[in-house]
């Protein structure tokens, strides 16, 4: 399926930015109406359980990040998903040093897998 039937033709410039390490959690009423949406929006549900990044729920459901946070910022809008702040902020919001390390830690992890 292509992504953009998935958003509905939506490319996630009209949704709030969340950040790649940004947590999802699936509420209690996301878990109880998850049947009521399509096939990705209700794997984002499944697998947000406690808090899962963003990044690993677009690795997840196996779709694009542009999709996850469309996906995900609909969720949320629906209240069936929260999003966590990750406390680190946009990288712009970061000085060289701190997005360097925050690299790389991403770098490590991807090695670790």
């Amino acid at each position: 399926m292509r992504p953009y039937t998935m958003t509905g033709g939506r490319t996630g410039q009209d949704v709030p930015a969340i950040a790649l390490e940004a947590l999802i959690a699936a509420t209690p009423d996301g878990r109880q109406m998850k049947h009521q949406f399509r096939w990705e929006a209700e794997r984002v549900i499944e697998y947000s359980g406690q808090g899962t990044a963003l990044i690993e729920l677009a690795a997840l459901v196996d779709v694009p990040i542009g999709v996850i946070r469309v996906v995900v910022a609909d969720l949320a809008q629906r209240g069936a998903v929260e999003i966590l702040d990750s406390g680190v902020g946009s990288p712009t919001d970061l000085d060289g040093v701190e997005y360097a390390n925050l690299l790389k830690k991403v770098l490590d992890g991807i090695r670790s897998l």
